[in-house]
């Protein structure tokens, strides 16, 4: 049974807020478009992982690295760094994220909480990568435009900037929805391009238990600027094989 707390609109998009089972488990969702896309969430329940999969690994990930400074493209409505600033009780986080509306839902229904470790900045990624010059430990990706990664985030260009604002020994990782056999593989090979052309360690991990070959599903892409660190103990479902890079794709940004 859903209960909707709120239903309305943002400069980017229509939104609804709703307590509901997701998963088999009570949660607070957010949902956007017509209500099929879940965006954000947190789980209303006793089990300490995180609602989605992917953060869940995301989470992991900067538990085991303990970075002193954490950049997040695509805040959501901040169910990640909430429950970071809790944890890592000496990191500073900072978030960008496009839609103004968002931090506002977030501190009103999913427990955002004021912070001075917490800056949060309205605007693109790429636009807050050229125009900042702050250096990163650990740089996290979830930023999407419903179920795609934005052009301008995946390109040969973007993970160039990437790596210009990662510490030396500092992690870039990424949320990506992608297939992993055929056709669907696309979005994969992309970024899995873009990351190798750039950086020195590239990695795929399994956002959660199994995968198929066809369907859309959520893989973790790991780069690492200047070390070779093994980072399975830090994902709890491993790595697979990356996909072939694209032999003649610039991945270069358009226009």
């Amino acid at each position: 049974m859903q209960h909707i707390l709120w239903e309305g609109d943002t400069p980017y998009s229509h939104y609804q807020v709703v307590d509901e089972l997701y998963d088999g488990r009570p949660a607070r969702v957010l949902y956007s478009g017509d209500g099929y896309a879940a965006q954000s969430g947190v789980a209303q329940d006793d089990n300490a992982d995180l609602l989605f999969d992917y953060n869940q690994r995301l989470y992991e990930l900067a538990v085991g690295l303990i970075p002193e400074r954490i950049l997040l493209i695509g805040g959501g409505v901040f169910t990640l760094p909430t429950v970071l600033l809790q944890v890592l009780p000496h990191t500073h986080i900072d978030v960008v994220e496009v839609d103004p509306g968002l931090p506002e839902l977030a501190r009103r229904f999913f427990n955002l909480p004021d912070s001075d470790r917490l800056r949060i900045f309205t605007t693109d990624g790429r636009s807050y990568l050229r125009e900042h010059g702050m250096r990163y430990d650990l740089i996290l990706i979830d930023a999407y435009s419903h179920t795609a990664i934005p052009r301008e985030l995946k390109t040969l260009q973007a993970f160039q900037a990437y790596l210009s604002h990662l510490e030396v020994m500092g992690v870039l990782a990424m949320n990506v929805i992608s297939g992993y056999h055929g056709s669907a593989v696309r979005t994969l090979r992309e970024v899995y391009t873009a990351a190798m052309r750039s950086f020195n360690t590239v990695d795929i991990f399994l956002a959660s238990h199994g995968y198929s070959l066809w369907l859309p599903q959520n893989f973790i892409l790991t780069a690492q600027k200047g070390r070779d660190v093994d980072l399975r103990p830090y994902l709890r479902y491993g790595s697979v094989k990356p996909p072939e890079v694209f032999p003649d794709e610039t991945l270069e940004d358009k226009g």
